[in-house]
């Protein structure tokens, strides 16, 4: 037999086609650091000459604006913390889920700057909208996540594959709430930021919300 033909033997076993949840999680972590960087800039600093306060007065719609974005990339990377503790491996599936959930956080910045300077405005409604929406566009991947991995439980530690489907419907909380939240902006644009801002408020505080959960699960 010539040398260089290739030698027959058992097939090679195929590379693993998952990856590490910890790559994924590092990856996400500096896309959520950015958005939350980048929201800092569009609120505007008293200049040299101008009164101080007075100044920052006018600029309370850019920094409640700010507030309540930070908090929501803040409550959305615990979140993302709390999931991905949950699962095992991460598919092609997870890794698309998960371009999109960073590809809608890193938007963010763009919502609330609209916002911060439209809110006192006569387009504040149309600011409003546009910011509700994007949050409950940005808040909507964790439903899909959930719905991925209820659907495919080998991906999850096995004592969390009993939980999927209760934490997917959990998970449908923050969607429709900001949802509710671009409802109310046609009667009241300052009433929209008040409803995400007690949807944050819940998140942070509520026993059962999906950000209260920082406790590392069994294997």
């Amino acid at each position: 037999m010539p040398d260089d033909l290739p030698a027959t033997g058992p097939a090679v076993d195929a590379p693993d086609e998952h990856i590490s949840p910890a790559r994924l999680q590092a990856f996400s972590d500096g896309v959520f650091a950015i958005a939350a960087t980048l929201l800092v800039l569009e609120v505007k600093a008293p200049v040299t000459g101008q009164p101080v306060w007075s100044t920052l007065r006018h600029e309370w719609a850019a920094l409640d604006a700010y507030a309540v974005t930070f908090l929501v990339i803040g409550i959305a990377w615990v979140h993302h913390h709390n999931l991905f503790h949950q699962v095992l491996k991460v598919d092609r599936g997870l890794l698309f889920l998960n371009l999109g959930l960073l590809g809608t956080i890193s938007f963010l910045p763009l919502p609330t700057a609209t916002l911060g300077n439209h809110l006192s405005g006569h387009d504040a409604v149309a600011a409003a909208v546009f910011y509700a929406v994007s949050m409950a566009v940005s808040s909507v991947w964790f439903t899909f996540f959930w719905h991925h991995l209820s659907a495919k439980p080998h991906l999850v530690r096995p004592s969390a594959r009993s939980q999927t489907t209760l934490r997917r419907r959990q998970s449908l909380l923050g969607p429709l709430g900001y949802l509710a939240a671009a409802a109310i902006a046609p009667l009241s644009p300052v009433g929209s930021l008040a409803v995400s801002a007690a949807i944050v408020i819940y998140f942070i505080l509520g026993r059962r919300s999906p950000a209260a959960r920082t406790r590392l699960p069994q294997p």
